[in-house]
């Protein structure tokens, strides 16, 4: 038969290729449409039977075996499905394996319409070796930064425990009124070489935790003339020593608000001031302004020093780089720190500099989103209790092997009237000691010489006479790991030798009276409540070592009336209420599940009145249907808490107690910055809302779709649609797609809803759109795993938000004035930190999730 000359032509290109082109038919036949078979495959083209590419050992990517007939090729003969980029191995006993790329198609013949598959197969071996090489390179360098990190947490213990005596019996110097002015002196002296050995181990700790990952920043809405004052204020003593102006031009009428860890911000200004008068002159200045630029604000430390020289200005933030023509002590860690904290918290720092003449160095941090935010109430500051007679009495027991530990300690609470001392020198006397003596707070050294401080601790919370005991780890390892390892085991604090005495005094202060309190991020909260009320964060709330005893005296009984129990946030808020209740002595009667029927819910309060309980907690599945049931039990003297609604007519303070929620205005605008950038910024999405009278729902839709509006023009909601049942999203979807065939992208209201958003779209071949939503159930969250239909989510912190609701129960039980509005902050859950925020999420290990994950991969 002749050809054609486009025959001719496809023939002269699929010579070219370096891939092996063939045709597989449904008949068994293989046909080689080039010459690289053999290149490729190893087989010649004239003996390519399907009996030869049968004899072949084929292996997936992990090592395990791959039948003939899981091969792409053959899937898309039989059932018509086509790969792309599939990667599979070819053993060889001799030349070990061969990793090959294959893209399959389907392919319909037109002489005879035999169905056949268009396989094409890249030799990507090297390729393989490559990224081998690159993996082991990589755990080469994670196994050398752990081993470098392990060394220095031994380092810091090492050091920090004999720093702990000197700093300490030296703070005590400090203040005994009976030494003369050289003795004093002489304390001086030790104090400032002891302290500066302790800023130089926490510089080489701080940068070893950034280069491994340690080092977490937590950023928050900062006032920086606040910060600044303060910083000032400590560095003054040294510039007056060198008769140093400092001059603060900052515009003291105008209020700048940074977004920042205050803490690290705080070291970074003070390591530049420190700098700033270090390297001036005598009767130098050191200048502090600063100016908005677009989205950041830019903070300038000028001064009128030694200066740099144009090379220097990379080379000073170098580790251990020491700046040329000074005889300053130093190591050189200062700067390189400061530049890896401004990054942390998304800045840049630079300097510009004249030998002779001075330096400027200049930082940008940048500034909040311009959104209205409700009030956050702070924690308040309490002085210390110190020399008060008419303060309450604790006994505290120090558990610890370190004989000048126990000494230091001792006289530090000498001046602490309120306090009463008890010491042991191993973990099975501390034992005995909590068992038979009156303790209110164990201060835990980890490292005793009989058994872990650990083992101690869970000792102490499974005996009935000594669980209740508030514990204080106190240790040398000063690692970020340590620390969040022991208090996630449930120590209520942490001290790091060597102690600061101002500071242990507050910690032991702060523990005993607040035992029950929130481990949450202190974000700022963007919602109100369903009055309008401004929020209140849930960190603020806690209850006191005293508050617990009153309430376990009472024997309490509560119930929880809930909306539905059937997903992971039900879950997790019950959890959150009942291991609270618990802490407080409060027994559960009853659980209740109406299923989102509201008269099911109403009947539920008529039996759970029955039981006669003093608290109950719910969700009101309808504010008008279940208002009547909730007054009912009101006016019978029970007190109510709420969870993201509440009944109409019900007044806060006289009805019920408090309302709890997430900060579900925060979560919406999440959900709406996650989308936005998954489609590009631009396009058409629709939106999925909740159609019934719940605030928590309608801030959420708000939230969305305002931020959508003000901050991403280019992107429209075309198409809005509600649901009344969380089975409705399928539906909903269906139409929409089906109406809309350039949606980019939908936003959910409620993660259940979007599953079915999720079948629809895959059952309509929508499998670029972007889905994003609230809650962060099992489904949802395997999904964002797989960078699946859903890209990320707002989400609540359910468990959290069932400890705040125990605690506002507490609250009016005492007696004590509660905030008729709370929230718990919102949190943005994308792939990147699923894991983490599931942790934070359900207070669960995200283990169990991750290996289910790894399941369907």
């Amino acid at each position: 038969m002749e050809t054609t000359p486009n025959e001719n032509l496809y023939k002269e290109v699929l010579q070219t290729m370096s891939e092996c082109v063939i045709i597989h038919k449904r008949s068994g036949r293989m046909i080689a449409l080039n010459e690289n078979v053999e290149k490729v495959l190893g087989v010649k083209s004239e003996l390519l039977t399907e009996a030869n590419i049968r004899q072949l050992d084929y292996v997936k990517e992990d090592g395990s075996s791959l039948p003939y007939s899981e091969l792409p090729g053959i899937i898309t003969l039989e059932q018509g499905i086509p790969f792309h980029d599939y990667v599979l191995g070819v053993s060889d006993r001799n030349n070990g394996t061969k990793w090959l790329s294959i893209t399959s198609k389907p392919l319909k013949l037109h002489e005879d319409g035999e169905q056949a598959a268009l396989v094409t197969i890249s030799d990507i071996t090297e390729r393989k070796k490559m990224e081998q090489t690159i993996i082991q390179a990589k755990e080469a360098a994670e196994k050398a930064n752990l081993i470098k990190s392990d060394f220095l947490s031994k380092m810091s213990h090492e050091l920090r425990t004999p720093l702990n005596g000197i700093l300490g019996f030296a703070q005590l110097l400090e203040i005994d009124e009976t030494l003369n002015e050289e003795q004093q002196d002489f304390v001086q002296e030790i104090l400032s070489g002891g302290k500066h050995l302790l800023s130089l181990i926490n510089d080489i700790l701080d940068l070893s935790r950034i280069d491994t990952g340690h080092l977490k920043v937590s950023i928050e809405e900062v006032e920086l003339q606040t910060i600044i004052n303060e910083c000032i204020k400590i560095v003054q003593p040294l510039a007056m020593k060198k008769r140093i102006t400092i001059l603060n031009q900052m515009d003291h009428s105008q209020t700048v608000t940074v977004l920042a860890d205050p803490i690290r911000l705080k070291q970074i200004l003070l390591n530049l001031l420190d700098n700033s008068i270090k390297y001036n002159r005598e009767d130098g200045k050191v200048m502090i302004f600063s100016y908005m630029k677009q989205n950041e604000a830019v903070i300038h430390i000028a001064d009128t020093g030694v200066g740099l020289s144009v090379e220097e200005y990379q080379k000073v933030f170098v580790p251990f780089y020491r700046i040329e023509g000074t005889h300053e002590e130093g190591t050189g860690i200062g700067l390189s720190l400061v530049k890896q904290l401004v990054q942390l918290m998304s800045g840049k720092i630079s300097v510009a500099s004249q030998k002779g003449i001075g330096s400027d160095f200049h930082f940008s941090l940048p500034l909040p989103y311009d959104l209205t935010t409700a009030m956050q109430w702070g924690e308040e500051v309490m002085d210390l209790p110190t020399k008060n007679p008419k303060s309450d009495h604790y006994g505290l027991l120090y558990v610890e092997d370190n004989e000048s530990n126990l000494h230091l300690v001792k006289n530090i609470l000498k001046s602490q009237p309120s306090y009463t001392i008890l010491t042991a020198r191993s973990g099975k006397e501390g034992l005995a000691l909590a068992r038979t003596e009156k303790v209110d707070l164990i201060l835990l050294d980890l490292n005793l010489p009989d058994m872990h401080g650990y083992e101690v601790f869970d000792l102490i919370k499974q005996d009935e006479k000594t669980k209740d005991i508030a514990i204080i780890a106190v240790s040398a390892n000063a690692m970020p790991q340590d620390i969040q390892q022991t208090l996630g085991k449930g120590f209520d604090n942490y001290v790091t030798k060597p102690v600061n005495v101002k500071e242990f005094l507050t910690t032991i202060y702060e523990t005993l009276t607040s035992t029950i309190n929130q481990n949450i991020p202190e974000h700022k909260i963007l919602s109100t409540g369903p009055n309008g009320e401004e929020a209140v964060s849930a960190k603020t709330l806690q209850l006191s070592l005293k508050d617990l005893k009153k309430l376990r005296e009472k024997n309490y009984t509560a119930a929880i009336a809930m909306h539905y129990t059937g997903n992971n946030w039900a879950r997790a808020q019950i959890e959150g209420l009942k291991t609270t209740f618990n802490k407080m002595g409060i027994r559960v009667v009853a659980v209740t599940d109406a299923e989102f029927n509201w008269e099911k819910q109403v009947s539920d309060i008529q039996k759970i009145l029955v039981k006669k309980p003093d608290i109950i907690v719910s969700l009101p599945i309808d504010p008008l249907s279940t208002a009547g049931a909730f007054q009912t039990a009101a006016q019978s003297g029970v007190k109510l808490v709420f969870m993201d609604n509440t009944p109409n007519g019900l007044e806060p303070g006289e009805d019920y107690v408090s309302v709890v929620s997430a900060d579900n205005y925060g979560n919406g605008a999440y959900a709406a910055d996650i989308m936005a950038e998954k489609i590009g910024f631009k396009g058409k999405i629709g939106v999925i809302y909740y159609d019934a009278d719940f605030f928590v729902m309608k801030q959420r839709l708000t939230a969305f779709e305002k931020t959508i509006k003000e901050s991403y023009p280019d992107i429209q909601i075309i198409t809005r649609s509600g649901f009344t049942s969380p089975n409705d999203g399928k539906e909903i979807t269906d139409a929409m797609l089906s109406q809309h065939l350039d949606l980019k992208g939908i936003f959910v209201v409620w993660d259940l809803v979007a599953e079915g958003a999720m079948a629809s779209a895959r059952a309509a071949g929508k499998h670029d759109l972007v889905i994003t939503t609230m809650d962060l159930g099992t489904n949802a969250a395997v999904e964002i795993a797989k960078d699946g239909l859903i890209k990320g989510s707002g989400s609540q912190m359910p468990y959290h938000q069932g400890v705040a609701e125990a605690i506002l129960a507490g609250y009016a039980l005492l007696g004590k004035p509660a905030p008729a509005y709370v929230a718990v902050p919102a949190l943005k859950v994308t792939k990147e930190n699923l894991l983490e925020a599931w942790k934070l999420v359900y207070n669960q290990d995200p283990s169990e999730l991750n290996r289910y994950i790894n399941l369907l991969k």
